[in-house]
């Protein structure tokens, strides 16, 4: 008998672009693709392979940065923030989707990690900078500066006293920031 190949976790999906909720006029869109099939399942198996991801394994769903890009994962949608075309949305939607398919087909060389991570709270990233506001990160105040780490938006090499202050930036590591 033949041995036939598995089918992909995700093999049909829609796509819809938006304007992103939380930043109405943006001049960039985030895309949503809609599953038919509930891929919960490999949610565990993407927070083992996928650095710093963010996962609720109790709200089910899993959201990771690849550079300026979030991505969170539900049972039933993909959702894929900072488009600034909308070409970018399916080409960004597709390498994100073989991804998906290409860690559930190498499950069982993986050991799916259930430890849930939420993303830090401003305070806690505050307390871990110099509290100077002095600018150099191009904000105009440390807590701006942990805001923008918690989206994305800024590094913590972007804040040259962090970079002096290594015990700081383990800790903002620890935190995947």
């Amino acid at each position: 008998m033949e041995n036939m190949a598995e089918k992909p976790l995700i093999e049909d999906y829609e796509i819809e672009l938006e304007d992103p909720a939380c930043v109405p006029g943006a001049p960039f869109y985030a895309a949503r693709a809609q599953f038919h099939n509930d891929v919960s399942e490999v949610m565990p198996y993407l927070n083992a392979v996928l650095e710093r991801a963010q996962y609720g394994a109790g709200n089910r769903y899993i959201i990771w940065r690849e550079g300026d890009r979030a991505y969170a994962l539900r049972p039933h949608e993909l959702a894929v923030s900072t488009i600034w075309e909308r070409q970018q949305a399916y080409e960004f939607v597709h390498k994100a989707v073989s991804r998906i398919n290409e860690i559930w087909e190498r499950r069982d060389e993986i050991t799916p990690d259930y430890t849930t991570r939420s993303k830090p709270r401003v305070l806690d990233i505050l307390k871990l900078l110099p509290r100077t506001n002095c600018g150099e990160c191009g904000l105009q105040s440390c807590m701006a500066f942990a805001a923008a780490l918690i989206d994305g938006t800024h590094l913590p090499q972007n804040c040259p006293p962090v970079m002096e202050d290594e015990e700081s930036l383990a800790r903002l590591e620890e935190l995947g920031l």
